[in-house]
């Protein structure tokens, strides 16, 4: 188990003269034995920053450090870090339990250790059924199996690195082989990363994950407090299916203004409020939106239904709120009597709300 810290990760490719800054000042820190995911959408840097503290790639400028020792320069090889690649590798010259065997047999480990070190690495990840079969026949689930096992097998192994694992694994077996890894993880508690566009498979697996747009870490917290607490727009788009609802609004004396409805606000949140903005919204969850088939008080807005999709054990619906314009999505039960073209009326209250300007979430100071 390490620690593993970026301290101003910078990193510039250059080809045919042209520079193209894939990641820019990343600063972020693993603590030793937690379970970490890497999220955000392709092409934003997360794959360079994996390689980076891999030692793959080595940064344009800032540090990677384990446990305090400064690695920047060093090869892979010397950081004890075992890295699952989007497409598994494993050596089908030889059965699985060669494949688990090789690294020890790298390190002149007694062949008794190796015995007992690969019949426990086959228990954990369930491949004792499938210790003399031959990799080269398995499809992407179990390759990638074999591909953690000989990461794990190794006692020295200071961190887990996965890269989009799940890319060419069958929609039915992605459960089992997340299950699989996070389980592996959770029994050696070695610092693990894993990086996926997928936000589900981060915050399943992950104690904490990073969000990444644009080479940069945007924010760094539970999955809870992403979803929750997101510091901006993006964040609160990206985390969540469907993303966060933003509303166009106005803030006047006292009060949010959307179209001609009015939200109150506390005097804390007024503080923060500054009277010159003119690009402020308000951030909502479709599980927080409560509708109601008549106007009441706390229900005002008068929407009418565009779309109902049905999610399992409950339905997204899409409302539109003719007055300024604009959709929304809202999470109802499935026994709910809801139909396109219905009129239904929503709140807004401040319990439920997050606002933002420019981007940026204020309630918190981000702003």
């Amino acid at each position: 188990m390490s620690k593993i810290e970026l301290r101003n990760i910078t990193h510039i490719y250059e080809s045919g003269g042209e520079k193209t800054q894939a990641v820019k000042d990343v600063n972020l820190t693993l603590e030793e034995g937690t379970s970490n995911a890497l999220i955000g959408p392709s092409g934003c840097g997360k794959t360079t920053l994996l390689n980076i503290i891999s030692g793959l790639l080595t940064p344009t400028e800032g540090k990677v450090l384990i446990d305090g020792e400064d690695v920047t320069e060093l090869p892979p090889q010397d950081r004890d870090v075992a890295q699952v690649f989007q497409f598994p590798v494993v050596y089908d010259s030889m059965d699985v339990y060669g494949n688990l065997a090789f690294p020890l047999r790298n390190r002149d480990v007694p062949k008794e250790e190796i015995k007992e070190r690969v019949q426990e690495t086959a228990e954990l990840l369930g491949l004792v059924d499938k210790l003399h079969d031959n990799p080269g026949n398995f499809g992407p689930e179990w390759s990638q199996l074999v591909s953690l096992g000989r990461g794990i097998i190794r006692h020295d192994t200071t961190a887990l690195l996965f890269d989009e694992p799940m890319t060419d694994v069958d929609p039915g077996r992605k459960l089992t082989l997340r299950r699989r890894i996070s389980q592996a993880q959770q029994r050696l508690k070695v610092t693990s990363l894993y990086v996926t566009h997928d936000q589900h498979e981060a915050l399943t697996f992950a104690d904490k994950a990073a969000v990444m747009n644009q080479g940069q870490i945007v924010q760094y917290g539970s999955p809870e407090k992403l979803y929750e607490q997101p510091v901006s727009t993006f964040v609160g788009n990206f985390i969540g299916s469907p993303g966060m609802n933003f509303i166009d609004c106005v803030a006047t004396d006292s009060k949010l203004k959307v179209g001609s409805f009015e939200i109150p606000i506390s005097d804390e949140i007024k503080d923060l409020l500054d009277p010159s903005w003119t690009s402020l919204q308000v951030g909502i969850r479709p599980y927080q939106i409560d509708i109601a088939d008549e106007q009441r008080e706390d229900k005002p807005i008068s929407t009418t239904v565009t779309l109902t999709e049905h999610l399992g054990s409950y339905r997204i619906i899409t409302l539109k709120l003719p007055e300024i314009d604009k959709e929304i999505k809202a999470e109802v039960p499935l026994d709910e009597q809801v139909e396109v073209g219905d009129e239904k009326f929503i709140g807004l209250n401040q319990e439920n709300i997050r606002l933002f300007h420019e981007g940026q979430a204020i309630e918190n100071g981000g702003e």
